[in-house]
């Protein structure tokens, strides 16, 4: 019984989540994978709102291994790393407190590894948007669409929100808390270059809910700019690391193609040329060239976000954007030279 079904400690890094949380550990709960084999580890940075008191008074009522919450002022990967310091078992499931799974899901996380003789196992999310929380329910769709050999296949990266790691790969592998965002990334390419093997296996219906028209997951706007600022070169990086087991100029211009927001960053860099030289030649039309720019960003935000987060996105797009696109061309550029 052991060798079939390992204990597997579920680590929820989470944040102000009380509209979602219930949800969350009900689909937990819900897992075919037996209950005295889980052991449910939730981080808190410090919500502000009820989400430990919900999850505590259900984990209490739970048939769970057992559970533990920590309440501790930290990011992302702070509070992963903390899930594997006081990990049970052989095996983290890094489970996001707004993602749901299907009940099947957790067997197939270790059914899979088995099989694949995988160190990360993940799963292709499918997203659902909704106006209101009560409508969740009704937009899941757990039928499977995918059931051949060709739905597992081994990738460069993954994502943390669902997503199975064996024990072993913490030995040489933690998430840098450098890296306020795109952790995943960087850990997961640290990971392959260190001869684990990540799979996904598109088999596994997991849903990442996200609320139409609400602040929920804007973390790139709301997160305090020493942070979104903190590690860009590293985040940019991992970004670029992380696209394809093999980097090139093609590669580089599909990233690009993809990611046109990137292009828009690079943008500033001409256009404050334009305005320079605008000013020196005494031409109106070239020297307010950067401003014209800046302002037609300014009104698509502002319209996007309203007036407070429209200013800020456009703030952060010269402060953050910019930088991170210069980094993501060089790393492109030298990863392709390298190779």
């Amino acid at each position: 019984m052991d060798m079939m079904f390992p204990l597997i400690t579920v680590g929820i890094v989470v944040l102000n989540r009380d509209w979602i949380i219930e949800r969350m550990l009900a689909s937990l709960h819900s897992q075919t994978y037996p209950h005295n084999k889980i052991f449910v580890l939730m981080v808190d940075g410090g919500s502000t709102d009820r989400t430990v008191d919900i999850a505590k008074k259900f984990l209490e009522n739970s048939d769970f291994y057992g559970y533990k919450i920590i309440v501790e002022k930290c990011s992302i990967p702070e509070g992963r790393n903390l899930c594997i310091k006081n990990m049970k078992g052989d095996f983290l499931l890094f489970w996001d407190s707004d993602v749901l799974m299907e009940p099947e899901a957790m067997r197939l996380f270790i059914e899979t590894m088995r099989k694949e003789k995988a160190d990360i196992v993940t799963a292709n999310a499918h997203f659902i948007f909704v106006s209101r929380t009560d409508e969740i329910e009704s937009k899941i769709d757990i039928s499977r669409t995918c059931f051949t050999d060709s739905c597992i296949l081994e990738v460069p990266n993954c994502g943390m929100g669902h997503t199975l790691i064996s024990k072993k790969v913490f030995d040489a592998v933690r998430f840098d808390p450098d890296l306020t965002i795109a952790e995943d990334l960087d850990f997961s390419v640290k990971s392959r270059m260190r001869g684990f093997k990540i799979i996904m296996d598109k088999r596994i219906r997991v849903f990442d809910v996200n609320v139409i028209k609400k602040d929920y997951s804007d973390i790139h706007i709301d997160m305090p700019l020493k942070n979104a600022v903190r590690g860009i070169r590293k985040k940019a990086k991992a970004h670029v690391l992380a696209y394809s087991f093999k980097i090139n100029l093609k590669g580089m211009l599909k990233f690009f193609l993809k990611n046109k927001r990137y292009i828009f960053y690079l943008g500033y860099a001409p256009m404050a040329f334009l305005s320079a030289l605008g000013i020196f030649y005494h031409s109106l039309y070239l020297s307010i060239t950067l401003p014209v720019y800046l302002l037609a960003f300014l009104a698509l935000q502002i319209k996007k976000r309203g007036l407070r987060k429209g200013l800020n996105s456009t703030l952060r797009s010269l402060l953050v954007g910019f930088p991170f696109s210069l980094c993501l061309a060089y790393y492109f550029i030298k990863e392709t030279m390298h190779r």
